[in-house]
């Protein structure tokens, strides 16, 4: 439990009152080990507000050297770089029973994490902080999420977040006011856009300037404050990833013309490790201009997008719309008339093999033996749909996009939470046809022997769920979640009951 100086002390913090906050750590004197650390910490958050970063990555460093708690874990987590802090905070959530506003802290420090890495998975635990400590804080973290990866109707994010405005507290209203300025931004509403954030601006210090500065450009663009805006971000560049951001808005200004390439260049390599979502629109321009596509893993994360949001990262027809095949659990093929499990099952094996395949050797992956004269009526249908498929040997010439193909391609890169996102079940599961059956167990041995030894609980949990009947993710499962995890009774009763179908 948190002794009254440290409460009070992040009371004020939330409060917006850092002065107020300085003065009682300053004053306080600790009685233990973990209130000394905490001390720290929250010192640290303070020169992180006066946008001092260094020193807050300093201070919190030595305080979770200190003692280990959940506020020095949660400061600790979100100093560090993202994928470094990812780990601290999974970490913290495992380790302690805590109470609910401490999960909460837990949950919105990973939201906030796993958005920079740009994971869809940041929308769900900000929704967890929201539901276990409902507050201005969680509820506009989970609406700018919403608009990044969610659902929710646009004009509902808009009704929660203009209620904040005037919000008595100064980082509230901001955080508000940068939501709006998104939504706007969403719906193509630049001049609303640049409205709100030109009101927000006089109340911008130099720890929340920065992230204002992007969306300020694309708001502002063909105004004469947006000259302003860039010539004034110099002031407040203290750290790498201030420097990408300011490189990046430069670079958006410019675009398209070439004089935006260095500065989207610049941009890219500071932003890659720091905001993988800020990195996505610099490698997204930077491509449009090169006359070049969007490379992986950046393709991947653009489809991640709510579509709304996909406009605001990417510049036109950089990702053209293509016919998709879905067959990770079903089969469909969108865009296209319906097409039999037959046609299915051809489609997925001539895009697992672009270089195509003999005409024998691919009536044997269809069919299991030599049947040329099936396999041709078959290919006439592909055809009759509007597909392009040449002979001798077979390839398929028409663009397509399948869930199959990404998955392979984010496994390559190590992206283990997309893979499991696309992984909605084993490939076409009522085929039988040989090389879709050999195809099925190599995409699942890959997803499922990843996440077992990655032992991270949500994407175990996620995976057992689609894989149901196996024992060992289960178990794997149950190891890593704490008892107080809400999956955890879900957990222990799949564990239980098919043990017990494996013993009778």
């Amino acid at each position: 439990m948190q002794s009254k100086p440290i409460a009070l002390a992040l009371d004020l913090l939330h409060q917006g009152q850092e002065g107020e906050a300085r003065r009682v750590l300053s004053g306080f004197e600790p009685g233990s080990l973990e209130e000394e650390a905490e001390s720290l910490a929250l010192q640290g958050f303070v020169a992180a507000r006066r946008g001092d970063l260094q020193a807050y990555r300093t201070l919190t460093l030595e305080a979770a050297r200190r003692a280990e708690t959940p506020l020095t874990l949660y400061h600790r987590g979100l100093a560090l770089p993202p994928r470094e802090g990812l780990a601290v905070l999974e970490a913290a959530l495992r380790l302690f029973d805590v109470a609910p506003e401490d999960t909460a802290r837990l949950h919105l420090a990973l939201a906030v994490t796993l958005e920079r890495l740009g994971r869809q998975e940041a929308l769900a635990h900000a929704a967890l902080a929201r539901l276990q400590a409902p507050s201005p804080w969680t509820l506009l973290h989970h609406l700018r999420l919403e608009l990044l990866f969610g659902r929710m109707a646009l004009e509902e994010v808009e009704q929660l977040a203009v209620r904040l405005l005037p919000h008595p507290t100064r980082g509230v209203r901001l955080l508000a006011g940068h939501t709006l300025v998104l939504l706007h931004l969403l719906q193509n509403e630049r001049e609303q856009a640049g409205e709100v954030l030109l009101a927000l601006l006089p109340s911008c210090g130099p720890g929340s300037f920065p992230s204002f500065l992007v969306e300020g450009v694309l708001a502002l663009q063909g105004r004469p404050e947006v000259q302003l805006l860039l010539e004034s971000a110099a002031a407040f560049v203290r750290t790498r990833e201030d420097y990408g951001l300011q490189c990046l808005a430069e670079g958006l200004h410019l675009f398209p013309q070439v004089a935006a390439e260095p500065f989207l260049q610049e941009a890219a390599l500071q932003l890659q490790d720091h905001d993988e979502l800020q990195a996505l629109r610099a490698q997204a321009h930077l491509a449009a201009l090169l006359g070049q596509p969007l490379a992986e893993p950046y393709r991947a994360l653009a489809k991640a997008l709510r579509p709304e949001a996909r406009p605001l990262f990417l510049p036109p027809g950089l990702l053209e719309s293509r016919p998709s095949l879905q067959v990770l659990g079903e089969g469909r093929l969108l865009s296209f008339r319906h097409l039999r499990l037959r046609g299915l099952e051809l489609l997925v094996l001539l895009l697992a093999r672009r270089e195509g395949w003999p005409g024998t050797a691919l009536a044997q992956a269809l069919y299991g033996e030599a049947n040329l004269p099936a396999l041709r009526v078959e290919v006439y249908r592909l055809r009759a749909a509007g597909l392009e498929v040449r002979a001798r040997p077979y390839r398929l010439l028409t663009p397509l996009d399948a869930d199959f193909l990404e998955l392979r391609e984010v496994l390559k890169f190590g992206n283990l939470h997309r893979a499991v996102e696309l992984y909605q079940g084993p490939l076409l599961p009522q085929s039988q046809a040989p090389g879709i059956e050999a195809l099925r167990f190599e995409l699942e041995e890959a997803v499922r022997s990843r996440v077992l030894r990655a032992t991270d609980p949500g994407l175990l949990y996620a995976l057992a769920q689609r894989l149901e009947d196996d024992l060992e993710l289960w178990e794997a499962t149950l190891e890593t979640l704490p008892p107080q995890d809400a999956r955890y009774p879900a957990t222990l009763a799949w564990v239980r009951r098919l043990r017990a179908e494996y013993l009778a």
